[in-house]
């Protein structure tokens, strides 16, 4: 496809992207049995839900962006149904209702919190900060050990991580910009680190008072889903598996099996991470699933509604 085709395609994707999804929002009641108003919660220990409207958008950054990577190249994606997800991360207090049930595995995600990447014991260990503040510390295994207690509190299989492209999907909630916001960086919509440079480390300015530590879920304003902290406080597990062609990427919402599954990916950014991979199209696939102890790193879930 020539250069100006392939701008025209993605204008004319965008826009069906804004008109598809005003379009469904009417039609997801049906799907909304359980839901309310949109929002939803199957248990008192079970995170809040919120209903995601189907759509069409562009995954992935231009070449013209700001610090993108040679994988993030942009492609249709059309998710044609309705799922939920999570408000935000999975907190410490959700984490600990799936601990004292048996389901998950407390005691071995806080040892590993307490070993630097080194395996040695972290001189001076302060904790975490607990209650609502998302859990962080699991792997993508104790994620799905979660996912498996939560079904169990509603006799299926429909709670499950997102995908690489729902998440992304979710984080732009109808927009085309860098970030939900805009095309700069703000602290006042996300704990994140500095703004410019390569190396880590937390920063506070404005509405972001959090230097090296996670902030309590939601505590930036929501995207135009209802979704809060997509962008930065902690990276999120997804379902997929690394796939560096984004040529070969599903074009459906649905998780890439092919590739390099030896690791899985996370989305958002983290409270010490700059503002490179604050950005929607970023991604990250680090770590193999069963990585624990890492104090940026947590997960939320989607629940599959058709």
């Amino acid at each position: 496809m020539r250069p100006c085709a392939a701008r025209i395609g993605i204008a004319l994707v965008i826009a069906a992207s804004l008109a598809m999804t005003a379009g469904f929002a009417a039609c997801i009641n049906a799907d909304r049995a359980d839901s309310g108003a949109g929002a939803f919660k199957d248990c008192g220990a079970c995170p809040e839900m919120v209903v995601v409207p189907p759509g069409i958008f562009v995954m992935g950054s231009p070449e013209t962006e700001k610090n993108r990577d040679a994988d993030e190249g942009q492609h249709s994606v059309a998710i044609a149904y309705p799922f939920a997800v999570s408000k935000g991360p999975v907190t410490w207090d959700q984490w600990d209702a799936c601990v004292r049930d048996g389901a998950c595995d407390g005691p071995s995600v806080e040892a590993a919190l307490r070993l630097g990447r080194d395996g040695k014991p972290i001189r001076d260990y302060a904790g975490h900060a607990p209650g609502h503040h998302p859990v962080v510390g699991v792997s993508w295994w104790d994620a799905q050990a979660f996912i498996r207690w939560l079904n169990s509190k509603i006799g299926g299989n429909k709670y499950r991580l997102l995908s690489e492209s729902e998440f992304e999907y979710a984080a732009r909630a109808g927009t085309a910009t860098v970030y939900w916001w805009g095309d700069e960086p703000s602290h006042e919509y996300a704990n994140y680190g500095k703004d410019a440079g390569q190396d880590l480390g937390g920063w506070a300015e404005g509405r972001d008072q959090w230097v090296d530590s996670t902030s309590p879920v939601c505590s930036f304003p929501a995207n135009a889903f209802g979704l809060c902290d997509m962008h930065g406080n902690v990276y999120q597990w997804v379902e997929d598996c690394y796939e560096s062609d984004a040529n070969l990427l599903p074009t459906d919402g649905s998780a890439a099996e092919s590739g390099d599954c030896a690791v899985r990916g996370f989305r958002s950014n983290s409270f010490e991470s700059n503002a490179k991979t604050l950005r929607s199209a970023n991604r990250a696939f680090v770590y193999a699933p069963d990585t624990r102890g890492r104090p940026y790193l947590g997960f939320r879930v989607a629940k599959t509604l058709r």
